[in-house]
């Protein structure tokens, strides 16, 4: 994992190819060397990459989480949904339109630890979800241009934060092979960091008191809290600001920018008129943290501002 000064830019220019290619053939290499399985060459990139396999098959192969409400979840009926869901719906209607032909969604559960190495094997087309772009994983997958925007925060039971909380000596649990590993080991660098598998483990293990609290970006820890049976108080610490700010985008395999520029386009134009408080986007926002969804966390003007400039083209 890398530091907050590692996180990309929202404009950050892309590196040239071959200085690309080799950075992703170092980090296949060293998957090799610690004995996770090495990802195979893409077969979308053999036959002219994703948007050529999805002409010819009519499926987009999306990755998503089963357990990070609001923005995924996995149904008892086998199907998923959420916030992320809803964007891959965006995505697979335009490429319909644009190939002139019927495309479907086949989804697949990632999780923190598979998610980058599927898309990268060419198993998976994209993933949306509560992915953070860093240079790191840049060496092996492609980013799209960002959609969220949220800060990182400790979840306690409120119960327990009466009197005062010293962050700096909590217990909190976090998830494997994510970028809150890092923010808290760089912001409390005297905290005891828990990891789990899941955020469902790290919940569980706060309803069972072997952690103090649990760190991930806000709504991921509202959602979750928001499921818990029987339901409790929490509080998301610190009150007034954020550990670090993080930027969420979709997962892309590398050097497809046929398939990029698709992707960007379509969150680019569910973006228009976001500044306006008129656009697709807070159509879809207002369905999962509306007033009248499950959590209430309406997008500010701060969020709505870099929302509205993230776009680089030009019309």
């Amino acid at each position: 994992m890398t530091g907050r000064g590692d996180r990309l830019p929202s404009f950050a220019l892309r590196r040239r190819a071959p200085l690309r290619r080799a950075l992703a053939l170092l980090a296949l290499l060293a998957l090799s060397a610690s004995g996770l399985p090495h990802p195979a060459p893409p077969a979308a990139a053999a036959d002219g990459g994703v948007l050529a396999r999805v002409e010819a098959d009519g499926v987009i192969r999306a990755g998503t989480r089963a357990s990070a409400p609001p923005f995924a979840r996995k149904l008892e009926s086998g199907g998923f949904e959420g916030f992320s869901v809803d964007l891959l719906e965006e995505i697979r209607v335009s490429v319909e339109e644009r190939l002139g032909r019927s495309v479907a969604l086949e989804f697949a559960e990632v999780t923190p630890s598979d998610r980058l190495q599927r898309v990268a094997a060419g198993e998976l087309d994209i993933v949306c979800g509560i992915t953070t772009p860093t240079w790191d994983r840049e060496t092996l997958v492609d980013f799209s241009v960002p959609f969220f925007r949220d800060g990182t925060r400790i979840l306690i039971y409120r119960e327990r934060a009466t009197g005062g909380v010293d962050l700096g000596r909590l217990d909190i649990g976090v998830v494997e092979g994510t970028t809150t590993v890092t923010i808290i080991g760089d912001e409390l660098p005297t905290a005891t960091l828990h990891q789990f598998p899941t955020m469902t483990d790290a919940m569980a293990a706060l309803a069972k008191s072997e952690v103090h609290g649990v760190a991930n970006i806000g709504i991921t820890l509202l959602g979750l809290a928001a499921r818990e049976e029987p339901r409790r108080s929490v509080v998301l610490l610190p009150r007034t600001y954020a550990l670090a700010m993080e930027t969420l985008a979709c997962v892309l395999p590398q050097d497809d920018s046929a398939w990029r520029d698709v992707v960007n386009r379509v969150i680019i134009d569910v973006f228009a008129g976001v500044e306006d408080s008129n656009s697709r986007y807070d159509e879809i926002y207002e369905r999962w943290f509306g007033r009248e969804s499950e959590i209430f966390y309406p997008l500010d003007r701060s969020n709505r501002t870099y929302l509205s400039t993230v776009s680089i083209w030009a019309r």
